[in-house]
């Protein structure tokens, strides 16, 4: 598996609130929820009941997709990442075990609050980052020469990275 860009790791560990998008019987949803990182930032944790719009849609469709940025005044600090992943619900016990306490230490006033717990391991994440240049954006693709669908990166990114 591909590192994570420092840059994307830094947006990663910033930010708390995912706007997730899913498909619910041929139709987008979305909805916002606040969001863990895993230790090695792959996966990203959450909490949503199931009989939510987009808890029900998950089950029956894991492909997700989702935003994670913060509201800006300036065109030039807009920054923020673009996802992809695969959504599942967290059952086996030391999995659910290790998830909530990863939830918990980032949010610990919701300490004991019962909603299942899930997960989105990340295939594709795009940092757009106007910080490093007009539309500059930096990719990251869970396994070595796999791309985002309808993305090549030679013809629309620069490939450096910055830790910012």
């Amino acid at each position: 598996m591909n590192p994570i860009p420092p840059s994307i790791i830094a947006v990663l560990r910033r930010y708390q609130v995912l706007s997730l998008a899913v498909v619910e019987g041929g139709h987008p949803w979305a909805a916002s929820v606040f969001f863990a990182g895993s230790e090695d930032d792959t996966r990203l944790v959450f909490l949503t009941a199931l009989d939510t719009r987009h808890g029900h849609a998950m089950l029956a469709q894991p492909e997700v997709a989702g935003t994670i940025s913060a509201q800006f005044s300036e065109i030039a600090d807009i920054h923020g990442l673009q996802l992809q992943g695969m959504a599942r619900l967290i059952e086996e016990p030391a999995a659910l075990a290790a998830a909530l306490e990863l939830y918990y230490t980032r949010y610990p006033l919701v300490r004991g609050m019962s909603a299942p717990a899930w997960e989105i391991e990340l295939h594709h994440l795009k940092l757009v980052d106007n910080r490093l240049g007009f539309g500059t954006k930096i990719l990251w693709n869970r396994h070595e020469g796999e791309t985002s669908p309808g993305l090549s990166c030679a013809t629309y990114c620069t490939t450096r990275d910055i830790t910012l």
